[in-house]
């Protein structure tokens, strides 16, 4: 009888002990999740940061440090522009159709900035960008059509 009683208190430490790892892993795997936005910074799409934005557009589009400061400054007109309209709306979800206007107007912009080369990586990140916007709609929007 000693030996099934130290077997059950062996198996007992070991389940134990496997339930603290599991419970200290997820709460490591939670904390290494990036911390929310402070408040006054916009979530969710159209609200991007502009240092951000301006990185993946530079390592992009090779964009020169003029072209980096200019664009940078079209990102943080984008933003003000996107946080006016969605504190505008008191609480109900911003216009598609406005924030679609005031994106493409910027993208306009940044356009008329590039050269040949950069213009046409540009379209393409665009293409890309778009496409995954598609895909991104909500319930109450129509699905993208099937790709053929």
């Amino acid at each position: 009888m000693h030996e099934w009683t130290y077997g059950y208190l062996l198996a007992k430490r070991t389940l134990l002990l496997a339930g603290i790892l599991l419970v200290s892993c997820g709460a490591l795997t939670a904390q290494s999740g990036d911390a929310p936005p402070p408040p006054g910074q916009m979530q969710g799409r159209g609200g991007g940061n502009p240092e951000r934005q301006l990185q993946m557009l530079t390592e992009r589009l090779s964009l020169t440090a003029d072209q980096q400061t200019q664009v940078k400054a079209l990102l943080a007109d984008q933003r003000q522009k996107m946080q006016v309209l969605r504190e505008s709306n008191s609480g109900a979800p911003p216009d598609r159709q406005q924030m679609e206007g005031i994106r493409n107007e910027t993208d306009t912009k940044i356009n008329a900035l590039l050269n040949d080369d950069q213009k046409a990586k540009f379209a393409e990140w665009q293409k890309e960008r778009n496409a995954r916007m598609g895909r991104q709609q909500g319930p109450d929007q129509p699905p993208p059509p099937p790709q053929e």
